[in-house]
């Protein structure tokens, strides 16, 4: 698909849905009206209104039609369809429904995102703009925010879903409206939020692996103006997908991971909200262990073509290393959140401070070929951010939203050590990298003629970085001889940018919202905090045009949601491995473009459709200084141009389909649900030696719950059809390439209870 015929299929749905028919008067339901004031108004998700009103509301069905969802894409409650934004919103019963248990799952009900465990590290790709780069300090692309504050920490972003109670996935750079600009999009997880009402539920599940899962929730009405909840998920699996082969240890491992999130609401006045939430989590595993990638040749061993010289095996999840791999370590959260009537206008203030700590040691050349080839650091982080934030009434000619945001953030090596045995040496590195960012921004709607509105957002970003008390530290193991400790400078930067979005819809019936629109990302530079004492990285910047309609058809059977888009993305920071550590510098420019769909189908009152696709093209416009590996690897890798290549992570073509059914039984029901993801492949690194084939995933579920719905037995599976997929691979300067996996067959049984 190139651009002209991109457009072009854009532009015929407009045109299609501005036919003489679509000024009549509809027979569908319309969506409803946002709320008015002095009416009760659409709960937003992650305030302190009542969360059960929002999963009704995005799981009701209207007569004989799909409900409506309900979304904060643009920091107020909206209908979908209302928002002239690409958004994929699934909801906490779809995400039990189609067995999504973590952040890492997301990827199979939203097709144009991808994200990876890279090395114990959450790195995420949406549309194609994504980055492999990670260390102290820096920040993914596409961002992820729970209950409206942002997780800046890559290591302590992992997410396992217990209490969710909508996830929805902006599309696009996000430059004005969110605290991080993020120029590839955002993740945004609403967690349930307790009410005036008694609930409590749980259950519990054993898997193959020896897997044993326990959910927990319990919510409920302290006072008349209190209320509380607190849920917890305990993972434990007993046996490894797979074993080191030096050792006899189980690898691909979870030992434990433990999560306790509660959420405490006040409301003095009905002009008066206070939420407050705090959340632990605590985990263990050996889920990254490196390995040679199959048919490939180490550049720890004799290269190609010379005398001694072999391809990796395949081991298929088991490994042979000889020191250990693991990650281990704790993150904790706590915000509050004030919601205040100011008569007409709501003022909200959300203050939050997160702490991580986690350790980090994997085997550097994949085998034992080199004994003492070792990676390990511990990477401390906090942050703290502060956000106020006004907004006009939902109702009106012109609505406005518009605020402050402050983030201060410290990411440390403390320190990493590269025992590189093969070099004869032991370097031991500690530094630290501040940021301190403050922003203002603004955006308002304005009705220009019937149902014919103009958005216009602005922001404007000051952002101060700085990495302070850099050393590096080396010991030649040979002569036993400790180098002099070199301490790098102090040193500080700063980036500022003004971004902005503009667009503008027409509803052209109560079935048909047509828009286009035009954003302006940006996400600043930095300094690599793995090699102190360099030059800092320069700041990405991406243009984004975009053009989509929204439908409800058939009587509001159908929802069909179609978005067209191009980029221009600039100085795109990118990976570059040197040594042990991993640095980031700036690749010239790539054009992406590409389309994306959403659908869901309400065939019966008991059987529901729904899923997607993705198309994209990305590719490097220019990149210079790529590091470039060889496709077998085993020789060191050198510097060239990328041009022409596809971006990392970046798949042609995903697809999603999900299918429930719900059948009624005497003394019950059983639901069903079924899921089937494809990806026609992608690359991992800018020289496109490396690449994961197309694949498919199939999962499935099935649930009785009796008449009561109280109490319910289920059995589940994922990736049913045990693809192997490749969850990350990176090239070492030598040339080996070294990666793992992604989870194989699980499959298991679930009891619950719901009171």
């Amino acid at each position: 698909m190139n651009k002209a015929h991109l457009l072009t299929v854009t532009g015929f749905a407009v045109i299609l849905s501005a036919t003489p028919a679509a000024a009549q008067v509809s027979t569908g339901t319309p969506p409803p009206a946002d709320p008015v004031p002095g009416q009760p108004a659409i709960p937003v998700p992650g305030s302190p209104a009542t969360q059960s009103s929002i999963i009704d509301a995005n799981n009701s069905e209207q007569t004989g039609g799909l409900g409506d969802i309900v979304v904060t894409a643009q920091r107020r409650s909206e209908n979908l369809q209302n928002v002239p934004i690409a958004v994929t919103a699934v909801t906490g019963s779809q995400l039990a429904r189609s067995n999504i248990s973590n952040v890492l799952d997301l990827r199979n009900v939203v097709p144009s995102l991808n994200i990876v465990n890279s090395n114990n590290i959450l790195q995420t790709s949406l549309r194609g703009i994504g980055s492999t780069a990670a260390a102290p300090g820096f920040e993914n692309p596409v961002a992820i925010y729970v209950d409206g504050v942002y997780l800046g920490d890559q290591a302590s972003a992992y997410l396992d879903f217990n209490n969710v109670s909508q996830v929805e996935v902006l599309k696009g750079p996000q430059g004005t409206l969110f605290g991080r600009n993020a120029t590839g999009g955002l993740v945004q997880v609403t967690t349930r939020t307790p009410g005036q009402e008694f609930a409590a539920e749980g259950d519990i599940s054993y898997g193959n692996y020896q897997t044993v899962t326990g959910n927990a929730y319990l919510a409920g009405p302290i006072s008349s103006t209190l209320a509380a909840d607190v849920a917890v998920r305990v993972v434990h699996q007993g046996d490894g997908f797979g074993t080191n082969l030096a050792s006899g240890q189980s690898v691909y491992k979870v030992n434990h991971n433990v999560a306790v999130r509660s959420k405490w609401v006040f409301t003095p006045t009905d002009a008066t909200k206070l939420t407050v939430i705090g959340d632990y989590s605590n985990s263990s595993d050996s889920l990254s262990p490196f390995s040679i990638l199959a048919g490939t040749y180490s550049g720890f061993a004799p290269p190609p073509g010379t005398p001694g010289a072999f391809k990796a095996p395949d081991l298929g999840y088991d490994v042979r290393l000889d020191t250990p791999s693991f990650k281990h370590g704790w993150s904790a959260d706590g915000s509050v959140r004030l919601d205040q009537k100011l008569g007409s206008i709501s003022l909200a203030s959300i203050t939050a401070y997160r702490s991580s700590r986690y350790s980090v040691s994997f085997d550097y050349d994949g085998s034992t070929l080199t004994p003492g080839e070792q990676v390990s650091y511990t990477q401390p982080a906090h942050q703290f951010s502060q956000e106020f934030q006004l907004s006009s009434p939902s109702q009106g000619r012109l609505t406005y939203v518009a605020g402050l945001y402050y983030y201060n953030a410290v990411g440390r090596y403390s320190p990493v050590f590269l025992g590189l045995d093969d070099a004869g040496v032991q370097i031991t590195i500690r530094n630290t990298q501040r940021t301190q960012s403050l922003a203002g921004y603004g955006q308002a709607t304005y009705e220009l003629f019937d149902q014919t509105h103009l958005t216009v957002g602005l922001r404007y970003t000051t952002e101060k970085r700085e990495a302070v008390d850099g050393s590096t530290a080396v010991f030649v193991e040979p002569i036993a001889l400790a180098l002099p400790v070199v301490y790098a400078p102090n040193q500080s930067a700063r980036f500022n940018k003004l971004t902005f979005r503009v667009s503008l819809d027409h509803r052209f019936s109560t079935e048909v919202l047509g828009y286009l629109s035009f954003n302006r990302g940006f996400k600043s530079g930095g300094f690599n905090t793995g090699t102190p004492g360099t030059v800092p990285y320069r700041p990405e910047t991406i243009d984004a045009f975009e053009g989509g309609v929204k439908t409800d058809l058939l009587d509001r059977h159908l929802r069909l949601n179609i978005a067209g888009f191009y980029y221009n993305y600039s100085d795109i920071q990118s990976q570059f491995l040197t040594g042990g550590a991993i640095t980031v510098i700036n690749a010239a420019s790539a054009h992406l473009y590409g389309a994306d769909v959403d659908f869901q189908a309400l065939i019966t009152d008991r059987l529901r459709l729904s899923g997607g696709f993705s198309a994209i093209s990305a590719n490097y416009r220019s990149y210079p200084n790529a590091p470039l590996g060889s496709l077998l690897g085993g020789t060191p890798s050198g510097i060239g141009s990328a041009a022409g290549n596809r971006l990392p992570l970046a798949a042609k073509l995903t697809t999603n389909f999900g299918l429930n059914y719900t059948m009624p039984l005497a003394g019950g029901t059983i639901d069903y649900g079924a899921t089937v993801y494809y990806n026609s492949g992608f690359y991992f690194e800018a020289d496109n030696n490396i690449k994961q084939g197309r694949y498919a995933q199939l999962a499935f579920t099935a649930k009785w719950t009796d008449a009561s719905k109280r109490f319910s037995l289920g059995v589940f599976g994922k990736n049913l059809n045990n693809e192997r997929v490749i969850s990350f691979e990176t090239t070492n300067p030598n040339g080996t390439h070294v990666g793992e996996y992604t989870a194989p067959r699980t499959y298991g049984v679930t009891a619950g209870f719901k009171f």
